[in-house]
C-alpha cells in the first residue's frame, strides 16, 4: 500500500481545519459589533460629561420661616433652598417667585401674595445688620447650591397674608437663563426651567410681639414633616 506523499499529507492537514474564510467573516463581524459598541459608548459619554444641558431642580425642606421687616411691617419668607444641577454644563437661576396662598382668609386679609427673592441668608434679628441682596445663581454641572432664600413682597405690604395660624398654600416658580442664540444643540436637548413646586407648610402658633418687636421667626412646618422636591424639568 502507497504512502502519501508530503504534499498529499499537507493537503489532508489542511482540510481538517474549519473554514478559514468563514472565520475570517465571524471576526471581521464581531470586530465590526465591538467598534459600533465603543463608538455609541463614546457618543453618550461625551453627551453625558460635555454636551448634556443644564437640568435644574429645586428642593424645599420640610421646615421654613415667617418673619416681619419694616417695624413689622413687611411680611417675610425665610425659605432654605437647594439647587440642583444634573446637566453637564453649569445652569444660571435667574430669580425665584414664592406665591402663597391663605385657604382660612377672610374680612381684610389677603387671600394670595407674591413674594420675590430679595435677600440671601436668615432672617436677621438686628435691624441694621447688613442684607445680601440675591443675585443670579450659576450652578456648575453636576452640581448643587444651597442657602437660604428671603422673600418680600411685590407690591403694597397691606393687607398681610399670615394673620393666624393654619396651614398656607404656596408655589416656587424658578426662571433660568437661556441663551439669547440658542444653537441647534440647545433647541434640541435643553431642557427647559423646572415645573412649579407646590407644598404646604403649617404655622403652628401666632406672636405679633415676637414677630415686631423682638424680629424673631416662627418655623413653618409640612405636615408630614417631609422636604419637597420638584419634578423633572420640563
Amino acid at each position: 500500500m502507497s504512502q502519501p506523499t508530503p504534499s498529499e499529507s499537507g493537503l489532508m492537514g489542511m482540510s481538517s481545519f474549519p473554514n478559514l474564510g468563514r472565520l475570517a467573516s465571524k471576526g471581521n463581524k464581531l470586530a465590526t459589533l465591538i467598534s459600533a459598541f465603543a463608538f455609541a459608548f463614546s457618543a453618550v459619554s461625551f453627551y453625558e460629561t460635555v454636551l448634556k444641558q443644564p437640568k435644574i431642580s429645586i428642593h424645599v425642606p420640610a421646615v421654613l420661616h415667617y418673619g416681619r421687616d419694616g417695624g413689622g411691617d413687611t411680611e417675610v419668607f425665610a425659605v432654605p433652598l437647594t439647587v440642583t444641577n444634573e446637566g453637564a454644563q453649569s445652569g444660571t437661576v435667574l430669580g425665584i417667585e414664592l406665591v402663597v396662598e391663605n385657604p382660612k382668609a377672610s374680612g381684610e386679609a389677603a387671600k394670595s401674595k407674591v413674594f420675590y427673592s430679595a435677600y440671601m441668608g436668615e432672617h436677621p434679628r438686628d435691624a441694621n445688620a447688613i442684607n445680601r441682596a440675591f443675585a443670579p445663581i450659576t450652578v456648575a454641572g453636576r452640581s448643587s447650591f444651597s442657602d437660604t432664600i428671603r422673600f418680600y413682597p411685590q407690591g403694597n405690604v397691606f393687607p398681610h397674608l399670615v394673620t393666624d395660624t393654619g396651614g398656607f398654600k404656596m408655589k416656587l416658580t424658578v426662571k433660568t437663563a437661556t441663551p439669547p442664540e440658542p444653537s441647534l444643540i440647545d433647541r434640541i436637548f435643553r431642557a427647559g426651567d423646572p415645573r412649579p413646586l407646590t407644598f404646604e407648610r403649617t404655622l403652628p402658633y401666632m406672636s405679633d410681639q415676637h414677630l415686631k418687636f423682638r424680629r424673631g421667626t416662627i418655623a413653618m412646618h409640612a405636615d408630614d414633616w417631609k422636604p419637597t422636591i420638584s419634578s423633572t424639568a420640563k
